[in-house]
């Protein structure tokens, strides 16, 4: 089908190093300010409510983020994937069939994530009821909880903003993103300082963590739809037929294995707060959030990199180029790293100061913690350029050994410690996975290159 004008078209004069930078930037920037803003919402937070209630929305938050990313399909990924192509080919009607095919999934998968987030909810207050010695830390009436589990996850059910993703970084729209990025750390702050002043306690502030996640969500598909709308696909998308199951093209192969990806990813994110809920209570779970917060300030610009790279590496392999790429990703994991360093000797030098004058003394334990989730979140960044190669290079199975080998070595690690040395026992976890990550992320990566740069009847979708 012939290319409509400035529809599909992605082509720039700015080269692919610059893109990196600038999108990488842009996003960057708003990710800090969001922080800033997030910071501000949990001191909000620590000052008004209890250890105990505070610990309680980090769970919540954690536990709905858990689900409704494992269900998720992370349809982004195929739009970028294959949608590439369909743009380089000019092949509007196949890009129509592909954006239907994800919505429909993103459709299905938050369905998905809210049946799983309640039914083992359910199974784990069956559990404490039989077997009381079972139950989570000091603190928790988990009958209570699970009334606060079963309302604050309906919020997944407006979490199909997967392809909405897809397209704004399938036509470089990174100031779209950068908008979406200060959504919910605004709504949040909003909503804490309204709680906080009016006395609404902890039911007040759970109601401004669901807002902030249900206004991110709202803004994504919408934006989405707007941006379908100005190339003239939306129409399209919505009338065109697809079949869900057999679609027109083998892409459940892919689209399963990114989802067994992203489901490790997800444990590697969320399972630690879920850990430390489970084994040391509520207030615990608040020091760490604390702590992890800290780490965060480098692991969500690190995040960053994962949506602005993968694109490029699309794009050069989709155009026979995929010579260039280690080049480029080592380049920006040295970066990534450095900046780490420096930050965690920051944290090593005045972490302890800055910590206690914010969150006061009962937050004081934090500091420890962070001195170990700082270098791990450094390490992390010497990881995050490389992931987006097996995605790129058609090769996602080798994303899931690595990453799952990683998990694996987290909970181990994880339940080593708690049983040796006590509450420090994620910071050390996070140390040993992010290095055994990068360790391994070097070998499978030149690997995956080099057989993305052999003949193609030598390699195949498949092989991983």
């Amino acid at each position: 089908m012939a290319l409509r004008p400035n529809t599909l078209d992605t082509r720039t004069t700015t080269g692919i190093g610059r893109r990196i930078a600038s999108n990488t930037g842009l996003l960057l920037g708003a990710k800090i300010v969001g922080t800033l803003l997030g910071i501000g919402t949990l001191l909000i937070a620590t000052k008004t409510l209890t250890a105990a209630e505070f610990g309680t929305i980090v769970f919540l938050h954690a536990y709905m983020l858990f689900f409704a990313e494992v269900a998720t399909f992370q349809s982004w990924q195929s739009i970028i994937r294959f949608g590439t192509d369909d743009i380089t080919n000019s092949d509007r009607a196949s890009l129509t069939r592909l954006l239907r095919f994800g919505y429909t999934l993103d459709i299905v998968s938050v369905l998905l994530g809210y049946l799983l987030a309640i039914g083992a909810f359910s199974l784990v207050v069956m559990i404490a009821d039989a077997l009381p010695g079972l139950s989570p830390g000091e603190g928790v009436d988990i009958d209570a909880l699970q009334t606060l589990v079963t309302l604050y996850c309906l919020v997944i059910l407006a979490r199909f903003t997967s392809t909405s993703i897809g397209v704004f970084r399938l036509f470089d729209k990174f100031s779209i993103l950068a908008v979406e990025a200060l959504i919910l750390p605004i709504v949040r702050f909003g909503g804490a300082v309204l709680a906080a002043s009016q006395g609404w306690g902890l039911t007040g502030f759970v109601a401004a963590w669901f807002s902030g996640s249900l206004a991110q969500y709202v803004f994504l598909w919408v934006a989405g739809g707007i941006e379908l709308h100005r190339r003239g696909l939306l129409g399209e998308v919505w009338r065109t037929k697809t079949r869900f199951f057999r679609p027109h093209r083998p892409i459940w192969a892919f689209v399963i294995k990114s989802n067994v990806d992203s489901t490790l990813a997800t444990g590697v994110m969320h399972l630690p707060q879920l850990l430390v809920m489970a084994l040391f209570g509520p207030v615990w779970n608040g020091v760490f959030k604390i702590a992890e917060e800290v780490a965060k300030l480098l692991t969500e610009g690190f995040k960053l990199l994962d949506q602005v790279i993968y694109p490029e590496l699309a794009k050069l392999v989709s155009l026979d180029q995929s010579d260039k790429i280690w080049r480029i990703v080592t380049r920006a994991a040295g970066i990534l790293l450095g900046i780490g360093l420096a930050f965690s000797a920051l944290i090593f030098l005045f972490g302890e100061a800055v910590l206690t004058a914010i969150f006061g003394p009962d937050y004081a334990q934090a500091v420890p913690l962070a001195g170990l989730l700082v270098p791990a979140a450094a390490l992390m960044g010497a990881a995050a350029p490389l992931y987006p190669i097996f995605y790129a290079t058609d090769r996602p199975g080798r994303a899931i050994m690595t990453r799952g080998a990683a998990l694996c070595v987290y909970i181990a690690t994880f339940l080593f410690a708690a049983a040796t040395i006590g509450r420090l026992a994620p910071g050390f976890a996070s140390l040993a996975a992010n290095s055994f990550a990068v360790i391994v992320l070097v070998f499978a990566a030149r690997s995956a290159l080099r057989s993305a740069r052999m003949p193609a009847d030598v390699t195949s979708e498949s092989k991983v």
